[in-house]
């Protein structure tokens, strides 16, 4: 009658998780993540046998573990204290995995319950470890500190132009050797900090603050040095999965692509200041509203709007604002452990004068994965086509075509230590010889991240 019970109550807990995932499988590669799901098949099968066999118990356990399914676990482990309440390594495991949820106050509970037993020393540094690290994610403030030191070389630190003569009417001049492009070495500094603000709502909402200061010092180019300043707020709202829930018997199959599950909508503002050389060139105030999910395909969603108020302080014609749209999609390549994205772009800039005002395309395509010996990958492609509403004064038609490719590659040097090493190509090609740029740019950074 035992036997009859458990196997009754086992069938309950764990049938309905069998294919259930609730974080990412231990393992990555698909052949042997099969192997491991068939494993677990089979040791389940063997536990109505003989519901009572801990052994059984433990190691289907492990194998849902490995798998992502923590629920599964959780419900075997404990089924295991319902058998035999005297168990403290089950009573550690159910704390760790409650705490990999995000269920705290159980994993505080079997956690501290582990003491009971007079575990030996090890066990209750480890123990002592999750508590410590509950205490540190029910925190409602959580910011980071990171200094970042590097060097860069350029292949135009002197902002040369990428032509041999500029036409002005029907006249042609030959540009200055000393205008062209010519290479140069600088050293950048960046200290950022963050806050991340737990409001304690249902849904998991949160507001982030962010504050950064950089610098990027020229050897030969001093006219160049840079500084900049960048203030933002960002407030996420999480949504339920069916704020703009598409009916399944909808007559538009198009609009089901919008079936979204983890919505969120973010409404930010970005404040930046830009001084070229000890004097302040401009200011720009950002307004932006996201909203970000997951589509039924698995894939990562992003709607977005912004509008941008740019203050140049010497070059007021100049001076005016960005409205932009902007369409995002990722997707995961879990047998490279990758990620892939694109980005579409379109803007609509009014300045003070006509001939500034444009309208610029853009695309943005992205991709992700680990690298040699533990370094990690991403690469960035971008292209803009931006043309000018009216000729500009002297030099006429306006068009320019902006292509920049870009290579990062980070790897962690400790717990508080990693290294950045990238690389960026860039190409601005116009209508007016003078707005021609080319340039290449290489950099190592240091960062540290273990501020308290």
């Amino acid at each position: 009658m035992k036997k009859i019970f458990l196997a009754t109550l086992i069938s309950f807990l764990l049938a309905s998780n069998v294919l259930a995932q609730n974080v990412a499988p231990s393992i990555s590669d698909p052949e042997a993540l099969a192997k491991v799901q068939q494993q677990r098949d089979e040791v389940f099968k063997k536990m109505f046998a003989d519901p009572t066999n801990l052994t059984l118990l433990f190691e289907y356990a492990n194998l849902s573990i490995l798998v992502g399914d923590l629920e599964a676990a959780i419900g075997v482990f404990e089924q295991m204290l319902i058998y035999d309440n005297e168990l403290p390594r089950i009573r550690l495991e159910l704390g760790v995995l409650y705490f990999r949820l995000g269920a705290y106050a159980l994993a505080n509970t079997y956690l501290k319950s582990v003491k009971e037993f007079n575990p030996p020393p090890e066990v209750v540094n480890r123990v002592d470890q999750f508590l410590a690290a509950i205490e540190d994610a029910e925190e409602p403030i959580k910011f980071q500190q990171i200094i970042a030191m590097g060097m860069k070389h350029t292949t135009n630190g002197n902002s040369g132009i990428n032509a041999d003569f500029i036409e002005i009417g029907d006249f042609l001049l030959e540009v200055d050797p000393e205008a062209r492009r010519t290479s140069d070495q600088s050293r950048m500094l960046n200290y950022s900090i963050s806050f991340d603000q737990d409001l304690s709502h249902p849904r998991g909402d949160n507001v982030q603050y962010y504050f950064s200061y950089g610098t990027d010092t020229f050897d030969t180019f001093s006219q160049f040095n840079v500084q900049s300043n960048v203030i933002s707020v960002r407030r996420n709202f999480n949504l339920d999965d069916n704020v703009f829930k598409v009916n399944e018997h909808s007559c538009c199959d198009l609009l089901s692509f919008f079936n979204i599950t983890d919505p969120v909508f973010s409404p930010s503002i970005n404040l930046v200041r830009v001084v070229l050389n000890r004097q302040e060139i401009l200011r720009s105030g950002r307004i932006t509203l996201d909203y970000s999910g997951i589509l039924e395909n698995g894939s990562a969603i992003l709607l977005s709007y912004y509008r941008d108020e740019k203050a140049f302080r010497s070059l007021t014609a100049k001076s005016g604002r960005i409205n932009g749209f902007a369409f995002g999609q990722t997707f995961s390549i879990p047998s490279r452990q990758a990620t892939f994205g694109y980005k579409a772009i379109l803007e609509n800039y009014r300045a003070n004068i006509r001939y500034e005002n444009y309208e610029n395309y853009g695309l943005e395509l992205t991709y992700g994965e680990p690298f040699w010996w533990g370094w990690q990958s991403s690469y960035k492609y971008s292209y803009n086509d931006k043309g000018h509403d009216s000729d500009f004064p002297l030099f006429g038609h306006r068009s320019d075509r902006f292509e920049t490719l870009r290579m990062n590659f980070t790897k962690s040097i400790s717990l508080c230590w990693s290294a950045n090493i990238s690389a960026a190509m860039s190409d601005s090609r116009s209508t007016i010889n003078i707005y021609k740029r080319r340039s290449n740019n290489y950099s190592a950074t240091f960062n540290y991240m273990c501020f308290k």
